[in-house]
């Protein structure tokens, strides 16, 4: 049931123009980025860090832009259409119900990373890789993926429109990401932003220095922003 779900939204997905439009913008910036901050230098003065830092470093500030258009619909369509209601009719589990669109949002996602994937045999090609920090890299990609989907398809749950959807989603990821400033103050709050903050747990992933913390904050945090929407799932079934 939860594979009929993510296929039946791919589908549909994947049969508009917003699809394409959105891969050919992440496509065009992220090569574009490529090609300038990290396969340029590559033939000029030796660099420190891996060639493909930059365009991982950027293209995570991207997709905070480009994943809420790709999470927007996934219920904010559904009553826009009106046909939320007969969903909810179906006989399957909430849980089921959340976890096909959850997984059509975040292997949407995906498919714009996988679209970096020619980067990476160029780099291979003209320059050595360091395969565990390629791999981390990627792991932040994929676990940054999942916790867009899941706070896309949170905010979908809680509001009617897409396009409050796509603001609501934008601005929450902003905030994750801003949050973090608040590491350079003392106390409490310096605290409170170390740990909340995207941009540091991310510049472990982007720059090879992986922990288990980093890897468990992402897995909870996509973890509670799922129960955050199966707590709003089964109050739009109980009272509409």
């Amino acid at each position: 049931m939860i594979w009929t779900i993510c296929r039946r939204d791919l589908i549909f997905f994947f049969s508009t123009p917003l699809a394409w439009l959105v891969l050919f913008a992440w496509c065009l910036i992220i090569n574009f980025i490529f090609y300038v901050f990290d396969l340029l230098p590559a033939f000029g003065s030796p660099t420190y860090q891996p060639l493909f830092y930059d365009s991982v470093n950027l293209g995570t500030k991207i997709l905070v832009l480009l994943a809420p258009a790709l999470t927007m619909n996934s219920f904010a369509l559904e009553r826009s259409q009106g046909t939320m209601q007969l969903l909810q009719t179906v006989p399957v589990r909430e849980w089921q119900l959340l976890l096909g669109k959850f997984l059509s949002c975040w292997v949407m996602l995906l498919t714009l990373v996988l679209a970096t994937l020619p980067q990476i045999i160029v780099l291979y090609f003209v320059s050595s890789l360091h395969g565990p920090s390629l791999c981390a890299a990627y792991l932040g990609y994929f676990l940054l993926s999942g916790l867009f989907a899941a706070i896309g398809v949170w905010i979908s749950l809680i509001v009617d429109s897409p396009i409050a959807a796509y603001v609501l989603t934008f601005g929450a990821i902003i905030f994750l990401f801003l949050i973090g400033f608040l590491s350079e103050y003392d106390g409490i709050v310096g605290s409170i932003g170390h740990f909340l903050g995207l941009g540091s747990r991310l510049e472990g992933f982007i720059s090879g220095n992986l922990s288990l913390g980093q890897i468990v904050f992402f897995i909870c945090l996509i973890g509670v922003f799922l129960s955050f929407s199966i707590t709003a799932l089964r109050a739009r079934r109980i009272y509409g």
